[in-house]
């Protein structure tokens, strides 16, 4: 099924001041912060014990961060009361790019590392206890390296990190070849126990797989992994198709042992945009009609009965609006529905996604949306990805000049540009969301947000906390 729906203001928004019982940002979660140089919210991240802890990227500050980027961390309790003073950790990372939790609440950051001699670049991983603290049994010190060397300037770029059921560590993005041009998805899983990779997985820890849509140029790039419940990979991103000069939404699904699984897209999927050459454990897709667009996958994850849903924008053909996408698949591949979301202004993007339940009879998405955009956005859809209308009949705004409002806002605007970072679901089947946006009286500084919606449906066992945690 494919259809596209411009979804009405007074449906998406609300009427201003008008609040229903319906899942809202709750008030007393609702945190902002700023400093003397531009940060950027990665990600808001659930704990067992109740917990949230937000990581973001802090630019180098002389005499406060002496690295290009160094990682910032703050706390809260379960309340929403403060945990501590922000933790400033230098990496040597170029780059933090993602985030995630495990199920004993470490905390895992990903980023690009500036390798040694002809090494362009490496994954970056690094590990912090549930408190903010180094943990180094990760590699000794709490930080490793992953070098694909596949050829060229050896540069290689993670941006997308998940946990799998043993903890394990699976971190995404793509890897040089030795053609000039070329890039692979690549992907490496460490071992949970110490952060070494993890030979069971393509013999080496590390693996590259391709799509090559065109006859030069060939990026392809992972932006999103999530892990099935049986172990199973999910790849999302894009790659290029240097014919028709734009990128192509692509997926790719990987066996525990890192082999491509043959049963996804097993000779063909619907809906693969002409690339009928491209299956068995991958697949190429686009987003609304097949014309010569743009689309992007920026996150990905799995029901528990193995069905995925991918997030992300659709661009128009000469790039001038962009609409917010998500499609939903089969576990072996073959699409079941898509919703596209013009939003305000001819712009908007979801940049995180999430099933809300085992079934995957809810899903939640988060992104941004307006001129700027100016915008945060969070929305609620059915199995099928008709919205939910009963969702986010509210609006909370920033208490200042800047007028920013989030999830399911009034339409008041602040500076812009923002950012929305990923979305991640505690034990209770709360959103959890982190932004960056910029104040009207700071254009030059990005400041963060982190907020915490509302569950009236209740804790979702069966899918929130299934290893533990989300």
């Amino acid at each position: 099924m494919r259809h596209a729906f411009l979804l009405a203001i007074a449906v998406l928004f609300g009427a201003v001041g008008h609040a229903r019982a319906a899942e809202q940002v709750e008030p007393g979660f609702f945190f902002t912060s700023s400093g003397l140089v531009s940060f950027t919210a990665i990600a808001l991240l659930p704990q067992p014990n109740g917990d949230q802890t937000l990581v973001f990227a802090w630019p180098f500050q002389s005499g406060v961060c002496n690295d290009v980027v160094c990682i910032g961390i703050d706390r809260w309790n379960a309340s929403g009361a403060r945990i501590g003073s922000t933790r400033l950790k230098s990496t040597a990372l170029d780059t933090i790019a993602a985030a995630t939790v495990d199920s004993r609440g470490r905390i895992i950051v990903v980023g690009r590392y500036q390798g040694a001699g002809s090494n362009g670049g490496e994954f970056g991983v690094v590990r912090f206890k549930a408190d903010g603290s180094d943990d180094t049994s990760l590699a000794g010190d709490g930080n490793t390296y992953v070098d694909f060397g596949g050829g060229g300037s050896n540069f290689d770029n993670p941006l997308a990190v998940a946990v799998d059921a043993d903890d394990n560590i699976l971190v995404a993005g793509s890897a040089e070849r030795a053609s000039p041009g070329d890039s692979d998805f690549a992907v490496a899983r460490l071992r949970a126990s110490d952060g070494s990779l993890d030979t069971s997985f393509s013999s080496d820890g590390k693996n590259l797989v391709f799509f090559d849509l065109g006859p030069d140029s060939r990026l392809d790039q992972a932006y999103a992994v999530t892990v099935r419940n049986d172990g199973k990979i999910v790849l999302g991103g894009t790659a290029l198709d240097s014919v028709i000069a734009r990128r192509r939404p692509v997926m790719a699904q990987l066996n525990k042992d890192g082999s491509l699984d043959t049963g996804f897209c097993n000779t063909n999927c619907n809906f693969n945009a002409g690339y009928s050459g491209v299956n068995t454990g991958k697949r190429v897709y686009y987003f609304g009609t097949l014309t010569s667009h743009t689309d992007e996958i920026l996150d990905v994850d799995v029901a528990s009965n193995n069905d995925i849903v991918i997030a992300g924008a659709t661009y128009a053909e000469d790039g001038s609006t962009r609409r917010a996408a998500i499609a939903r698949f089969t576990g072996a591949g073959v699409q079941t529905s898509e919703r596209l979301e013009v939003g305000f202004d001819s712009n908007a993007r979801f940049t995180g996604v999430r099933f809300a339940d085992g079934s995957g009879t809810r899903v939640i998405a988060v992104g941004d949306i307006g001129a700027g955009p100016n915008l945060f956005l969070a929305q609620r859809f059915t199995a099928s990805l008709s919205p939910d209308t009963t969702y986010g009949y509210t609006f909370f705004c920033l208490p200042d000049a800047s007028g920013l409002c989030f999830a399911g806002a009034g339409e008041f605007g602040d500076f812009g540009p923002n950012a929305a970072g990923k979305l991640h679901l505690d034990a209770r089947g709360r959103p959890l969301f982190a932004g960056t946006f910029v104040r009207s009286s700071d254009s030059g500084r990005g400041s963060l947000v982190s907020v915490r919606i509302s569950n009236i449906s209740g804790p979702l066992p069966d899918r929130i906390f299934r290893n533990g945690l989300q």
